[in-house]
């Protein structure tokens, strides 16, 4: 019995805190882009503005270092767009670059990761969950390093506007415009 708990133990405790690790996911305005901040009760989840890649890209951004929500992240957005590749970030989410329909323009778009903690506790956990598993059938599973797709796949995408600092992330948008998190994509026919 003793020779059991020996080998059972150390797997036990290894599983227990791995789990618990893996849940930790973001940090920089994480409770914003998880909806799990105060003024997520703010965000206008039942109406949706139509928009494009084009309008994201120029709105004008807020000044300076952000913590709390802003005002424009309080919109769902509907997108029509083609999603040109992906990516696994460190932080888990999907990170997905799209680009307008009509112009060249890109922007990124966030798909969190189901096993983070924040989002199993959000009302929108049952979206991000499907539409997690959605991406990897349909579009393909990410890699740590960034997929190209070479056929553009035309979508509507839904999702939280949401303003990220400059950091260098391919396809990113020059005014730092995001949507994310991404609350569904579908397919649209041509």
């Amino acid at each position: 019995m003793n020779k059991w708990i020996a080998y059972i133990f150390p797997f036990l405790f290894f599983i227990s805190t791995h789990s618990l690790f893996a849940q930790d996911c973001g940090v920089e305005r994480w409770n914003i882009k998880s909806l799990s901040d105060v003024d997520t009760s703010k965000v206008h989840f039942d109406c949706l503005k139509k928009s494009s890649v084009h309008v994201q890209v120029n709105l004008p951004a807020p000044f300076g270092r952000l913590y709390l929500r802003q005002e424009s992240e309080t919109d769902i957005y509907s997108i029509d767009c083609f999603i040109v590749g992906f990516v696994k970030a460190d932080d888990k989410d999907i990170h997905v670059v799209i680009e307008d329909i009509t112009t060249d323009e890109t922007m990124v778009i966030e798909i969190k990761s189901p096993e983070c903690s924040a989002i199993q506790k959000t009302s929108r956990y049952s979206d991000m969950f499907e539409l997690y598993n959605w991406f990897l059938k349909n579009i393909g599973v990410p890699l740590h390093s960034f997929t190209s797709l070479p056929q553009h796949k035309l979508v509507t995408i839904t999702g939280v506007g949401f303003w990220d600092f400059l950091h260098g992330q391919k396809g990113m948008a020059n005014n730092g415009r995001e949507i994310h998190p991404v609350l569904s994509i579908k397919f649209k026919q041509n």
